[in-house]
């Protein structure tokens, strides 16, 4: 009887405060960024700050490798500043370090082999493995990149980034201190062999009861294919009568042999009340996994007080009992 009367006090005191909530900004992400489109680089001297911007498209690629073939294709450099500078160009691995996505440019595996078959064409038709090159302010140039895929490439996917960076200038480097600017652009390579797209989902946690805090969900999904495949991701959260208070919508990128975490959090949680969250990813066009909870936020000093409340309760109860018994054993005389 006891905990009945806890758990209606509860219940009733976080569903007038649901009932009651403000309505949410409805909130949509879009794809995840991977790469950046812009960097500033900042030459201090004695004459004052001197800006240049580097902006490089596109900012990623996507290619079809087939055994034995040669591809070719361009990315422009651009200054959108108001002074020249020099820069270079060359490919690195593009590998996952965490489920946190955290990326290398150094760590090579199997996947990242593609790094190894780029190369930069100069003006006079001849390859290198880093170009170099000079903008204008307001300028840009076309730098064009050759991928060399040899016949026994293995099935699946393959991933390198195309690194362009400014150049220190000397001059500058005597006379102050200069930020060098690097942008990232991401080739996704997919062999014309068997592709095997299969995603595992690790984990999915929502917690149900809160003290304190914001309602948030959370998930791991694996990558078990060998090629890089889309996750789609829906939280939504409404008041217990079924207004819906936040909606959040994002995708995530995942490499093959890699995992990816996700999380999301509804930054306007009230301090107290009963919510219904609904989570679901979705992978291939299919749903991996939904899952629909109740969340319910009591803060510690209502519970402090519902404890005194009850102790209260419970003791005139009692007290209330024993004046029976005695008004019965009276009787009884």
């Amino acid at each position: 009887m006891l905990k009945t009367i806890v758990k209606s006090t509860v219940v009733l005191g976080a569903v007038l405060a649901s009932a009651f909530s403000p309505l949410a900004n409805v909130f949509a992400e879009d794809g995840i960024l991977i790469s950046p489109q812009q960097n500033t680089t900042e030459v201090r001297a004695d004459d004052g700050p001197v800006n240049s911007w580097l902006q490089v498209a596109p900012v990623s690629n996507r290619v079809k490798l087939i055994p034995g073939s040669t591809l070719e294709y361009s990315l422009i450099v651009s200054n959108i500043g108001n002074q020249n500078f020099d820069f270079s160009v060359y490919s690195a691995p593009y590998s996952i370090v965490d489920e946190d996505y955290n990326l290398s440019f150094s760590n090579e595996n199997q996947r990242t082999q593609l790094s190894r078959w780029i190369q930069f064409i100069n003006a006079d038709g001849s390859l290198t493995d880093k170009f170099k090159g000079t903008v204008a302010a307001g300028e840009q140039m076309a730098v064009n990149y050759r991928i060399t895929v040899p016949d026994d490439v293995p099935s699946g996917g393959q991933y390198a980034v195309i690194l362009t960076q400014t150049e220190n200038d000397n001059e500058a480097e005597s006379v102050g201190v200069q930020t060098v600017s690097r942008v990232g652009t991401v080739i996704y390579g997919r062999t014309d062999g068997d592709t095997n797209e299969k995603a595992e989902l690790l984990s999915m946690d929502i917690p149900t009861f809160k003290t304190q805090g914001k309602i948030n969900a959370s998930s791991v999904v694996k990558n078990t294919g060998n090629t890089d495949f889309e996750a789609k991701y829906r939280f939504v959260v409404t008041s217990i009568i079924g207004k819906e208070l936040y909606v959040s919508e994002n995708s995530h990128l995942i490499l093959p042999d890699t995992q990816r975490k996700a999380e999301f959090v509804w930054d306007d949680t009230p301090a107290i009340g009963i919510f219904q969250v609904h989570y679901q990813i979705e992978t291939y066009g299919e749903m991996l996994k939904e899952k629909t909870v109740y969340v319910m936020i009591v803060p510690i000093y209502l519970i402090v007080i519902m404890i005194l409340l009850l102790t209260f309760a419970v003791i005139w109860i009692i007290m209330l009992i024993r004046k029976r018994k005695e008004r019965k054993s009276r009787l009884l005389v």
